[in-house]
């Protein structure tokens, strides 16, 4: 036994010997004539390993072979996929193999001394970390009895398909909105009358209480220094029961009797006061239906849409539906004798900057897109402030496109992309808006989509986009596998 120790004690170091024998005079083993790496598949979801080996420099010995491995390992050095490995054997240890037939499937094997160059082509999926990995052929030597023995790895290419972050470059447009800021208050007040009559007592019943819905209403533009009133409307309404001549007759008289106490209460110019009125609120009737439970509803509904008069309509749902009729005689009807009011106002308009910024940090509804773009003029482009307008602009004036794309240039640069792309359906088609959306693609990592719109963008003349598609063909055209090794011909 001690014996048989000490001979394979001998033999592996004869072997290690002569290992490094054969690397002392030639270095690695390794002798590539051809190299090519690629991704591929539509999806890039295959990595493409082709390597050209020349073999006939190796010769291990007739008992030995050389065990050439690639192997592909992340750049952390936590992954690895070892492909096939190719063997290149001396004679005995050749023709062991084949009469053993011990090798696994895949292997290549080939005879030291044959003078054949060695074409390997490996295919194998490609996985996320292989993003960025680099390629090395493992070397190793052994013999029929011992342990291989490593003799070296020799670095064959890194890979880098990661994209290179892409930086936008927002260009802003001027808003130019400059249409005045036109506003509409509105509402109703159910003011009581005394039965038969037109003439408004303002201390009957409710009476107090509604009056000062409209007044207050009215108050609220009047007294607000930026606005002026431009037309108040009031439209009477009254409810179907009695004959529709009476109810003409009142609807008429009432609605002016409303009319004179508000133009008496503020002394407006009669020219911005107009008055309407509806005899009988069918439609109203049949809204306020609509969200009841109650029996016959259908049948009712069917009256209230039909093309018989109005008497003889309420005397048939009357007569046909006494219970129902009683029951909106008592709930409904009363809701049906109400005055609506409209207010009408603009918002006056400003020169001064601080009165905008007054505004602005008040109600920035009131500013017309204009105004918004004076205000950001004051401030650093792209600082906090500047964007803050922008922005606010855009949720003042949401489909006003020069304003929308202003906000998606504003998304993008905080890497908002969602807010981005909601903003650029509303940008228009406008050269820069091109450009927006080319810069959105690329920060999606869609360059190929990028170019093609920075390009219709540059066609259309706006010229920073010509620039764009310059920094899109760097990155598109980086080198992505940068080779290690340097191929030697065949002699």
């Amino acid at each position: 036994m001690k014996h048989n120790n000490i001979t394979r004690l001998l033999a592996g170091m004869l072997l290690a010997t002569a290992t490094q024998a054969m690397l002392a005079a030639d270095g690695h083993l390794l002798k590539v004539t051809d190299i090519n790496i690629d991704r591929l598949g539509a999806d890039g979801n295959r990595l493409a390993v082709a390597i050209t080996i020349d073999p006939r420099s190796v010769d291990p010995g007739r008992d030995r072979e050389v065990v050439f491995t690639p192997l592909i390992i992340s750049v952390a050095g936590t992954d690895t996929v070892a492909l096939d490995p190719i063997r290149v054997a001396g004679r005995n240890r050749y023709f062991s193999h084949l009469r053993n037939k011990d090798l696994a499937a895949g292997v290549k094997l080939y005879r030291a001394g044959s003078g054949e160059l060695i074409d390997y082509r490996r295919e194998v999926t490609f996985l996320p970390w292989m993003e960025h990995c680099r390629i090395e052929m493992e070397e190793q030597i052994g013999h029929c009895c011992d342990p291989i023995l490593p003799a070296g790895d020799t670095p064959l290419a890194e890979i880098d398909y990661t994209q290179p972050p892409f930086t936008p470059n927002p260009r802003f447009v001027d808003l130019t909105g400059d249409a005045a800021v036109e506003r509409v208050a509105e509402g109703s007040a159910y003011i009581d009358f005394i039965v038969n009559r037109t003439e408004i007592r303002p201390t009957y019943r409710r009476n107090t209480v509604e009056l000062a819905k409209i007044i207050e209403s009215i108050d609220l533009v009047k007294n607000d220094p930026d606005a002026v009133i431009t037309r108040v409307t009031i439209k009477g309404f009254a409810s179907p029961e009695g004959s529709y001549t009476n109810n003409v007759r009142l609807a008429m008289g009432r609605t002016q009797s409303l009319k004179e106490y508000v133009r008496e209460h503020y002394n407006f110019d009669p020219a911005i006061m107009s008055t309407d009125y509806e005899p009988e609120d069918w439609e109203g009737l049949r809204r306020r239906m609509s969200d009841l439970e109650m029996s016959n509803k259908t049948e009712i509904l069917g009256i209230i849409d039909s093309d018989m008069e109005p008497d003889p309509k309420n005397a048939e749902i009357q007569r046909r539906y006494p219970r129902e009729y009683k029951f909106l005689l008592d709930s409904i009807y009363p809701a049906l004798r109400h005055s609506d009011y409209t207010v009408k106002y603009r918002i006056k308009t400003y020169v001064d900057i601080d009165e905008l910024k007054r505004i602005f940090s008040q109600d920035p509804s009131k500013l017309r897109p204009v105004d918004f773009q004076r205000i950001a003029a004051t401030y650093p482009v792209g600082s906090s402030d500047y964007e803050n307008v922008y922005l606010k602009a855009s949720e003042i004036y949401p489909l006003d496109p020069e304003a929308a794309l202003n906000a998606a240039n504003i998304y993008m640069k905080r890497g908002e992309l969602a807010k981005a792309t909601d903003r650029l359906r509303f940008a228009g088609d406008r050269s820069e808006a091109v450009y927006s959306r080319a810069t959105l693609a690329a920060l999606n990592g869609d360059l190929n989509r990028a170019r093609e719109l920075f390009s219709l963008s540059a066609a259309e003349g706006f010229g920073p986009a010509a620039d764009e598609v310059k920094r899109v063909d760097e990155i598109l055209h980086r080198t992505k596998v940068t080779y290690l090794i340097t191929p030697t011909p065949a002699q």
